[in-house]
């Protein structure tokens, strides 16, 4: 799925179902009116022409959809599957190459029509002012196909607000800070494992996504984080449910329904990821009774989501949701961070005095975790989406109904807002000319990521425990690969840990 022939034959294969269906419906109309004419039947007719009538809407909005993006720049789309073959073009877990080499063509703003049924989408090289806008809500259909009941999942409006508020309180810059024990009691025990492991340790690259699971959850949850008998298990449960909201999102309506091997294999990752956590919630309960004066309750997400006013579905949903959107995104960009400071051991010898010299200089090393979210962003593209305003672009006005998508590999390299774009340097937040406002690596307006200060902090903790403890060195002749599902996930880390 994740190569080009891969991407081929599945697009022959929507093309087909596309094709199939038409035949089918055009088929069922010449049926009827045969039926109808020779058998006098009103009724046979009237259905008829209700099902020819509603055929006929639907390839009137497909082209409407067309003649109304014209004007805006973009390769010509096929009548069924639209754009589907140029974002695929790398296969599926390659789009943001794909999307690269578009904006390459057709400059800040490519239009791309999606299959039939599929709202169309604009990308974006750059960061508009419009993705800040209270009326433009965040993309969340294929979300919301498996996470309905969380904050990853659901459209805006009183209910996302509640969920917010909930979570809000426990996620804030000063919340972190306080808690910010747990992230390094973690970070500890792999740093400690890895100066045991010798320096021809090739566990790296798995040992970043436990840490960053286990960092994460016990963040989350507190006392009542249980790491699983099976962690490497329950990495593939996550995995698949991230991998099957990735690909929903770009490929026809109908794949939830075709494909019966992956809607399997999905529901089983859900239960398993479900089994996880609905068990932290359970022992909380136990522990800290509802109501109960003698037992102080813990100050953590999980404390506020079990005594929130939610179904017991919409609670193990949000913590999923927490912990899928941070696990693999994290674990990457430490990955390239920990690359980029081998690469450059000036940097890198800046940092590691920031670190010794104690909290008062831990700015240096969020400047390094923001550098890496600019070249490196987790989660290569958001979209917003408006189904009443206009939004004018480059002078461009895009229709309604029409998603926006941010390409952040685009925007944080982008040489007209980022000085030596392509350069690793981490003083160019320091200097106080660029923010994360320039590149919005965690989303934008009223549904950014509500975790987006535990993600910089858990990073800065363990940036700062390695360049205490071990030299970063390069690792020559290793070849990475990148596959992105909802995250970039890289197939190893190509850095060697000396103990200093």
């Amino acid at each position: 799925m994740n190569r080009p022939d891969d991407a081929r034959s599945l697009l022959s294969f929507y093309r087909f179902v596309y094709a199939a269906g038409s035949a089918v419906s055009i088929l069922a109309v010449a049926l009827g009116l045969w039926a109808g004419a020779n058998r006098s039947s009103p009724l046979i007719l009237a259905g008829t022409a209700a099902v020819f009538g509603l055929l006929l809407v639907i390839v009137t909005r497909r082209l409407r959809e067309f003649r109304s993006r014209r004007h805006l720049p973009g390769p010509k789309p096929s009548f069924f599957l639209g754009n589907l073959g140029d974002l695929l073009a790398h296969g599926h877990g390659g789009r943001h190459e794909a999307l690269h080499a578009l904006h390459a063509t057709y400059g800040p703003v490519v239009r791309l029509h999606l299959p039939w049924g599929t709202a169309p989408l604009v990308s974006l090289s750059y960061v508009s002012p419009n993705l800040h806008r209270k009326e433009l809500d965040s993309l969340r259909r294929a979300d919301g196909t498996v996470l309905s009941r969380s904050l990853m999942g659901m459209a805006g409006g009183s209910l996302h607000r509640s969920h917010r508020r909930v979570l809000s309180p426990a996620l804030t810059t000063r919340s972190v800070t306080q808690r910010s024990d747990v992230l390094k009691g973690v970070s500890i025990r792999y740093v400690e494992k890895w100066k045991g492991a010798g320096e021809r340790y090739d566990g790296l690259q798995a040992d970043l996504r436990d840490w960053s699971v286990n960092c994460l959850s016990e963040f989350l949850c507190g006392e009542d984080w249980e790491e699983p008998a099976d962690l490497p298990r329950y990495h593939r449960a996550l995995a698949a449910v991230e991998e099957e909201v990735s690909f929903r999102a770009f490929h026809p309506f109908f794949v939830r329904w075709i494909f019966p091997r992956r809607r399997r294999r999905v529901r089983a990752a859900y239960r398993e990821v479900a089994a996880v956590l609905g068990a932290a919630l359970h022992r909380r309960a136990l522990r800290v009774p509802a109501g109960c004066p003698a037992h102080g309750r813990p100050d953590d997400p999980l404390d506020r989501v079990s005594r929130a006013p939610w179904s017991a579905k919409d609670r193990v949903e949000e913590m999923m949701s927490l912990v899928l959107g941070g696990a693999d995104p994290m674990s990457y960009v430490l990955s390239q961070a920990l690359v980029m400071l081998s690469l450059d051991p000036h940097v890198q010898e800046k940092a590691r005095k920031s670190a010794a010299a104690g909290e008062d200089a831990q700015p240096y090393i969020r400047s390094i975790v923001h550098e890496t979210l600019r070249l490196f962003p987790p989660v290569p593209f958001s979209a917003k989406f408006s189904t009443e305003r206009a939004v004018e672009e480059h002078g461009m006005s895009i229709p309604p109904g029409t998603s926006i998508m941010w390409m952040k590999n685009e925007v944080g390299r982008n040489p007209d807002v980022f000085h030596e774009a392509d350069r690793f340097d981490p003083d160019r937040f320091d200097a106080g000319s660029d923010t994360l406002n320039s590149f919005l690596p965690f989303g934008a307006g009223p549904r950014h990521c509500v975790g987006n200060r535990l993600a910089e902090q858990q990073c800065a903790v363990l940036i700062a425990a390695i360049l205490k403890n071990f030299d970063i060195v390069p690792v020559e002749n290793v070849q990475v690969h990148f596959h992105s599902t909802i995250s970039v996930v890289p197939s190893a880390v190509p850095v060697r840990l000396v103990v200093r």
